[in-house]
C-alpha cells in the first residue's frame, strides 16, 4: 500500500498538468480566435504571437514551450508579410468611401442570379468620404424591378441595358443614367429598360439570358442589348467579392462554359475552395501569391462569358450585343492597367459593335474630370458622353 503512494502522486501530477496544459491551450486559442474575429488580420496575427509567446512561459513541458516559440515565430513572421504585402497592394478606389442607404436593404434574393432590385423601391443613397459628400441620389426602382428610365416610352422597340453599376448609373439620378440619355437621344423613341444591378459580372448576365429573365420586359422586336464591360468585374468571376456567394459560378472545362450552381455551394461541396477563398480574401500575402492563377482564369472566363452572352443575344433576340468598353486597347503612358490588353483583343475579335470610354475620357491625368472623386464610378457628364456615342452606333 505504501509502495503505491509514489505512484499515485506522479499520476495525480500528471493529471493536474494535462489540465492546466488544455486551460491553457483552450484559453490562447480563444484569444486568438477571438482577435481573428474582431481585429484586423495583420493585429490578429501579432496578438496570437504573443499570446503564443505567453505559452513559453505557462507550459510545464518542454514540448509545448517548444510548441509555443515555434508557433509564435510562425504568427510573427506571417504578421510582418501581411503587414509589407499590405503596403505593396492596391487599395480599392473607393475603400473609403461610406455609403448609406435608405431602405437599407433594397434587393431581394434570387435563385437564378442570386439578387436582384427589390420592384417598387424607392432608394435614397448617400455617399461620403470623412466630411464631403461624394453623390447623394435617389434610386427609382419601378414594378418590374428595373430602373426608372426617364425618356422611354410604352412601345418598341427595345433595348435592354444590362450590367452592373455602371449600367445601372451609381451615383446618378434616374434621367442622368446611360440609359435615359440614350432613350431621349434616340430619334424616334424606344422602349429602354435598365437591367443594371450594382456587382453584377458578365456571369449574371449569360445566367439571366440562358433563363430568360429578360424577357418580360421585351416590347416588340428587341433592336438591341448594351452592356458596360470594366476590368473591375474580373474578380467577381471567381466569386471574389463578399456579396456574390450566392451569384452564379461558371467553369471553363475544354474550352466550353459550364454552369455549376453557385459559388456557396462549390465551396461548401469543395472545402480547400473555401478555405482559399477565405485566405485570399483576408491575407494580402495569399491574396498576392494566388493572384496571377486567379487572373488567368478570370480572363478566359470572361472572353467566353462575353462570346455566350452575344450569341445568346443573337439567338433569343437576333439582335445584335453592343459593348461599352472602359478597357484598355493599346498601350498609354503611365497606363496601370495594361496586362488587360490581351483579354480586351479577345473580346475585340468577337466582332460586336464597340464603344470606347478610354477615348472619352483620355489619358488617366484626365480621368478625374470624368468619374465621382474617390469613388471611381462614372459622373453625369461621362454617362451623357458615353451615350451620345452609343446613339452614332445604333440611331444612324
Amino acid at each position: 500500500m505504501w509502495s503505491d503512494w509514489p505512484v499515485l502522486i506522479e499520476r495525480n501530477a500528471y493529471r493536474k498538468s494535462a489540465v492546466w496544459t488544455a486551460s491553457i491551450t483552450l484559453l490562447l486559442v480563444g484569444g486568438f480566435v477571438a482577435s481573428t474575429i474582431w481585429l484586423p488580420p495583420v493585429a490578429a496575427l501579432c496578438i496570437g504571437g504573443v499570446l503564443a509567446l505567453s505559452g513559453v512561459a505557462l507550459f510545464a513541458r518542454p514540448f509545448w514551450r517548444n510548441a509555443s516559440l515555434l508557433l509564435a515565430s510562425l504568427l510573427l513572421s506571417l504578421a510582418g508579410a501581411e503587414a509589407a504585402f499590405g503596403i505593396l497592394a492596391s487599395p480599392p478606389v473607393n475603400r473609403d468611401v461610406v455609403k448609406v442607404s435608405t431602405p437599407s436593404v433594397w434587393h431581394d434574393s434570387d435563385p437564378i442570379v442570386g439578387y436582384r432590385p427589390r420592384p417598387n423601391t424607392t432608394v435614397d443613397m448617400l455617399a461620403t468620404y470623412g466630411d464631403e459628400t461624394v453623390f447623394h441620389q435617389t434610386y427609382t426602382i419601378d414594378a418590374t424591378g428595373a430602373r426608372l428610365t426617364p425618356g422611354s416610352r410604352a412601345e418598341g422597340p427595345t433595348y435592354l441595358f444590362i450590367g452592373d453599376s455602371f449600367t445601372f448609373g451609381e451615383g446618378l439620378a434616374d434621367d442622368q443614367t446611360l440609359a435615359s440619355n440614350f432613350a431621349r437621344g434616340l430619334r424616334h423613341g424606344g422602349h429602354v429598360v435598365n437591367l443594371g444591378v450594382l456587382g453584377y459580372a458578365p456571369s449574371h448576365l449569360v445566367r439571366a439570358m440562358e433563363t430568360g429573365l429578360y424577357d418580360r420586359y421585351v416590347v416588340g422586336k428587341v433592336a438591341a442589348v448594351v452592356t458596360w464591360i470594366a476590368a473591375t468585374q474580373l474578380p467577381r468571376l471567381t466569386g471574389d467579392g463578399g456579396w456574390l456567394g450566392s451569384s452564379p459560378r461558371f467553369v471553363l472545362e475544354n474550352g466550353k462554359l459550364r454552369h455549376t450552381g453557385t459559388f456557396n455551394e462549390h465551396r461548401w461541396s469543395h472545402p480547400m475552395a473555401g478555405v482559399s477563398y477565405l485566405a485570399r480574401t483576408y491575407l494580402a500575402s495569399v491574396a498576392r501569391t494566388e493572384t496571377p492563377a486567379l487572373e488567368d482564369e478570370q480572363h478566359a472566363l470572361f472572353v467566353a462569358l462575353m462570346a455566350r452572352l452575344r450569341d445568346l443575344v443573337r439567338e433569343r433576340y437576333n439582335a445584335p450585343l453592343i459593348v461599352i468598353y472602359d478597357w484598355p486597347d493599346h498601350e498609354e503612358p503611365y497606363a496601370v492597367d495594361l496586362r488587360h490588353i490581351p483579354t480586351f483583343y479577345a473580346i475585340r475579335d468577337l466582332g460586336m459593335p464597340m464603344v470606347s470610354i478610354r477615348k472619352i475620357i483620355g489619358q488617366s491625368d484626365q480621368w478625374s474630370n470624368f468619374l465621382f472623386p474617390h469613388d471611381g464610378h462614372p459622373n453625369a457628364r461621362l454617362a451623357g458622353l458615353a451615350a451620345k456615342d452609343l446613339l452614332a452606333v445604333v440611331d444612324h
